[in-house]
């Protein structure tokens, strides 16, 4: 009989018993981790697509990576994270032991890849900024931190900063990923803070989300920020930009409060030649002072302030509440608070807004009177600008609605206007307003206020097809212009009934100058609501994105809000995000493109491939409550007005295909076509004899082509 031999029970257990006590012991080394103490250690390396990089897994090898940039000329080697890096044992705390810079100075200029992989670094507590000095090579990619006592991520950017997270609460932070960018940043989220102080790079496809935090006013010297000093100025993006913000969004979760300072949705300021296009701002602002005798207050639902040669471009506010207390002068305007580009005996103009729209509701102003000084404030509020100076203002509309809670004082005064409170030209430029509209809606008619349909007084001004809506004005006397100087002169300059402005001969009365100019193409017709932009997109995307309605916006009794913005129109954090710890890799490779975040388009530019959409589900529960609005008021509509226009016939079609700097045309039936640049400008007018025609352009660029009514948008590359 043969003896069967049973396995031995000790070896099975004690197998299972090594990987129990390793989980163990891992479980363990991670819930006792210690506090770092200021010590260096070098960490394993590795190759990835050909590139070394040191695997940082501890605060201990940061520091010597920091080392051997600073201290060592190492200015080029690579890092990657390989696990979240903490620098105390409870992820609460913040390290009491300053890190050193990476890049302290300009003799250590640190060039090379920094990539965070996903992974976060909990408590770091730095003098100054976690990376100084940055070359034109510099990358940091897949970064976050938690819990970090530092005053921003990079001091001086002259690189490129890219899907990254900034939500950490330290106590010292004025900007999430930048003091001064000089090169890029995209592809990035802010959860706390704004995008940089000062930008003079580019801030591309960039979201600030959340309660914006406390910006400061320091300069950066030796690798540690000196004197910091609370600022009262708040920003959604950039304090000062002089370079460019493309694609990016502010929308705060509850009001921001503004403390004796100025306000800009996306920037505080906007210097020469900056730029913002097509940029959004949707939330709740007060602006309180704190003094005991009334400030100087500046709000732009976009840019607070800007100087000469600046561009708004193709970019929406959407004010939904608006309270200022104890202002003294003050200038409010729906996109640019102050626009000044007055310098003395220069040609330069204070800027250009083009394309863009206003909503914004001011629920609440208070000035006290100053009987006993003597001095009187004038506060100036216009749906696009509170003032404007040497300024070009063209196809562009706003919505401006003012409260019962507008209270100046007797002894001071208030002007108001649908499109710009005062414009101001010089005899060398003339300041101007072409192809745009207004809505103005108030319950207030007091002696000290002031109203202009479309502006209040104009100097040095060219005012030019230019319209409001006089059917829902108060005081229904009110002009187009209140006062205008004789080196002014105004064309086409009227106010019309909401059913006009409502119809297709109002569209046609934008594009074409009431008959003066050529077809721009640039306007389309919205049924039952105002027109809007051709590069908006179509009519029910662009008021179901944004929750507007017709009843909203021409019910002239109401001073109830329409610019409030259904909650699945705003994209949640969450889903803007880089991948979770559960999805972490240490890749340099792969990109989160997750982490970007572009607000809703309002240009006929391509959006970047990383752009979030709103899922399928909350946009049809959108359009269907948009539509329902709609129709609701397109009923109420009928019975209290009659439209005095005429169907217009159907418009010829016809096809076009783009290839690089070509567009061609076929199926086009005859006609002429036209092509207007993104301001609207003629490029080319010409007619079509046969089916099929090719039109190759010298100029990359978004363009409008029009032929037989029918406008298409198209981007060159």
């Amino acid at each position: 009989m043969t003896t069967q031999t049973r396995p031995s029970c000790p070896s099975r257990f004690s197998a299972i018993k090594a990987i129990v006590l390793s989980l163990l012991a891992g479980v363990f080394s991670m819930a006792f981790a210690e506090d770092w103490d200021g010590s260096t250690s070098k960490p394993s390396s590795k190759e990835i697509d050909g590139v070394e990089y040191y695997v940082i897994t501890s605060p201990s090898e940061l520091a010597w990576f920091a080392y051997q940039v600073n201290e060592n000329g190492e200015s080029k080697i690579n890092a990657i994270l390989g696990n979240d890096i903490h620098f105390m044992d409870n992820d609460s705390l913040t390290s009491k032991i300053s890190s050193s810079t990476i890049g302290v100075s300009n003799s250590s200029v640190y060039d090379g890849i920094f990539d965070g992989a996903g992974f976060t670094i909990f408590g770091l507590f730095s003098n100054g900024a976690i990376f100084g000095y940055t070359g034109e090579n510099f990358i940091l990619r897949n970064f976050s931190v938690k819990k970090s006592n530092v005053v921003t991520w990079v001091a001086l950017n002259h690189g490129l900063i890219e899907n990254s997270i900034e939500e950490n609460d330290g106590a010292k932070q004025i900007a999430g990923f930048a003091y001064t960018n000089y090169g890029t940043i995209k592809n990035c989220f802010a959860k706390n803070f704004g995008i940089a102080y000062t930008n003079r790079g580019l801030i591309e496809n960039c979201n600030s989300k959340g309660a914006i935090g406390a910006f400061y006013s320091s300069y950066y010297s030796g690798g540690a920020f000196n004197k910091i000093e609370q600022s009262a100025d708040r920003a959604g993006i950039a304090i000062s930009n002089y370079g460019k913000i493309k694609n990016c969004a502010f929308e705060p979760i509850n009001k921001v409060v503004v403390t004796n300072g100025y306000f800009g949705g996306i920037s505080v300021y906007s210097g020469k030649n900056g730029i913002v296009e097509n940029c959004l701002f949707n939330g709740k602002i007060k602006l309180q002072n704190k003094e005991s005798s009334p400030i100087h207050m500046v709000f732009g639902g976009i840019v607070a302030s800007t100087s000469e040669n600046t561009q708004i471009l193709n970019s929406i506010a959407f004010v939904e509440s608006l309270i200022v207390n104890g202002v003294g002068d003050g200038s409010i305007g729906g996109i640019v608070g102050d626009m000044d580009g007055y310098t003395s005996g220069s040609a330069d103009l204070g800027g250009i807004v083009s394309g863009s729209y206003a909503n914004i509701q001011i629920d609440s102003l208070v000035s006290p009177n100053n009987s006993n000084s003597g001095t009187y404030y004038n506060v100036y509020v216009g749906g696009i600008a509170g003032e404007a100076n040497l300024c070009d203002l063209n196809n562009s509309r706003s919505n401006l609605i003012i409260g019962e809670g507008v209270n100046i004082g007797s002894k001071n005064f208030f002007y108001a206007s649908s499109l710009v409170a005062s414009i101001q030209g010089a005899s060398y430029n003339n300041s101007q307003i072409s192809a745009s509209y207004g809505v103005l809606k108030t319950k207030k008619n007091a002696k000290n206020h002031r109203y202009g349909g479309v502006t209040f007084e104009a100097s040095y001004s060219r005012l030019s097809n230019v319209y409001y809506d006089k059917a829902i004005s108060i005081p229904d006397t009110m002009h187009a212009v209140g006062k205008l100087d004789g080196n002014s002169t105004q064309t086409n300059v009227l106010g019309k009934t909401t059913a006009v402005m409502q119809s297709p001969a109002f569209v046609e009365t934008l594009n074409t100058n009431a008959g003066l100019d050529d077809d721009s193409g640039v306007w389309q017709y919205c049924e039952g609501n105002y027109p809007i932009l051709v590069s908006e997109g179509t009519c029910e995307e662009f008021y179901s994105k944004f929750g507007l309605s017709s009843s909203s916006q021409s019910n002239s009794s109401s001073t109830e809000s329409s610019s409030s913005i259904s909650s699945s129109s705003v994209e949640s954090s969450s889903s803007q995000a880089p991948s979770s710890s559960s999805e972490k890799s240490s890749s340099s490779s792969k990109e989160d493109s997750s982490s970007s975040v572009a607000p809703p388009s309002n240009s006929s530019e391509e959006q970047s491939s990383s752009s979030v959409v709103p899922s399928s589900s909350s946009a049809k529960q959108e359009s269907s409550s948009s539509e329902a609005k709609s129709s609701s008021s397109k009923a109420n509509s009928s019975s209290s007005e009659k439209s005095d226009f005429v169907m217009a016939p159907p418009q010829k079609t016809f096809n076009l295909a783009v290839n690089g700097m070509t567009i061609t045309l076929s199926n086009t039936q005859g006609g002429n076509v036209r092509i207007f640049d993104a301001l609207g400008h003629l490029v080319v007018a010409k007619p079509l004899a046969g089916t099929t025609t090719s039109i190759t352009l010298q100029t990359p660029g978004n363009y409008i082509v029009r032929m037989n009514g029918i406008s298409r948008s198209v981007t060159l590359k």
